[in-house]
């Protein structure tokens, strides 16, 4: 191409006419405050990158361009071991360090999640929740943020991680506070704290973040069980320690649907209350309480008499308790 050519073209790009705005003016207009100057400041940056692309495309037909360099193989962690099949309630993480408040550690598995549960006292009890995921969450992952989710950069223990607020001021939003980190193997684990007031809040969760070690570990609990009928699928499972509403120190509830029936088993110390669905069968022996309640003992293919009868209590003490629970 010769530079008459190239002058002619580029005088007939000049007189074309501009693109309609993309921008509406009036409404901008009427979006004030840190709003305003967000979106201001995203503008800038966008316009930038725009007028730096073009000037490097432009640069791009004059100069060749490098090929890429070849991605770097970064070598992959060792694989978790994979979690107990003889227990049904095992978890991903484990706290270490905790606060004064919180007083126990609960676990659950099934409907509502893998977690770990540091819970204190009272009838608002504070809370620290510990999950894993296998990959990143959505930013509002809970979708209870309206949409105005940010992330505010901060470092884990020897990681990048993130908080999740509205307000990147603030962030332990409000006192719901949620806080992301990746794992060594490449999962995504969060804390979810809430009804925790402590000085320096934010120093208190990082450390308790630092300290989680990640492992599938079985969580030990009250009961043997000799076997459940094959077409039992895990429904629920967790310990609880909720003194203040339960009226007993703990409770272990595994839930077990099959063919739509739902069996419920409740392991406590004496006074605690049976849950599940269909009248509760219980019995007391070695110290503790057990009830067995199914909705619908045809479908199920066992009653609640049966199911009991293959329950073996192991005793309040909890270094007695065991990992293998069934079979």
């Amino acid at each position: 191409m010769t530079d008459t050519e190239l002058s002619t073209m580029l005088k007939e790009l000049a007189d074309r006419p501009a693109p309609p705005p993309r921008i509406d003016v009036d409404r901008a207009r009427r979006i004030g405050g840190r709003r305003r100057r967000a979106r201001t400041t995203a503008l800038v940056i966008g316009c930038a990158a725009v007028v730096t692309a073009a000037g490097l495309t432009a640069v791009s037909v004059f100069r060749p361009t490098p090929p890429p360099a070849p991605a770097a193989v970064l070598p992959k962690p060792a694989p978790l071991a994979p979690a107990p099949t003889d227990d049904p309630l095992a978890t991903k993480a484990s706290f270490g360090w905790l606060p004064e408040p919180i007083t126990g550690i609960e676990y659950g598995r099934g409907g509502h999640g893998d977690y770990a549960l540091a819970i204190g006292r009272g009838d608002l009890p504070p809370m620290i929740w510990l999950a894993v995921y296998d990959q990143e969450p959505p930013l509002d992952r809970r979708h209870d943020m309206g949409g105005r989710a940010v992330r505010v950069p901060v470092r884990v223990g020897d990681r990048d991680g993130y908080w999740v607020t509205t307000d990147a001021g603030d962030p332990l939003n409000q006192g719901n506070s949620y806080l992301r980190w990746p794992t060594a193997d490449g999962r995504w684990a969060e804390l979810n704290a809430y009804y925790l007031a402590l000085p320096d809040l934010q120093q208190v969760l990082l450390r308790v973040a630092g300290e989680v070690t990640f492992a599938n570990r079985a969580v030990p609990l009250p009961l043997h069980i000799d076997s459940l009928p094959g077409t039992f699928r895990v429904a629920d499972i967790s310990l609880w320690r909720r003194p203040d509403s339960d009226g007993v120190p703990w409770r272990a509830v595994l839930q077990y649907s099959s063919n739509g029936a739902l069996a419920t088993i409740t392991v406590s110390l004496p006074g605690g209350q049976a849950d599940g669905l269909g009248k509760p069968v219980c019995t007391t022996k070695n110290g503790l309480k057990a009830c067995v309640a199914i909705d619908h003992p045809q479908a199920a293919g066992v009653d609640s008499q049966t199911l009991l009868d293959r329950i073996t209590l192991l005793g309040p003490d909890e270094s007695k308790w065991t990992t293998h629970v069934i079979g």
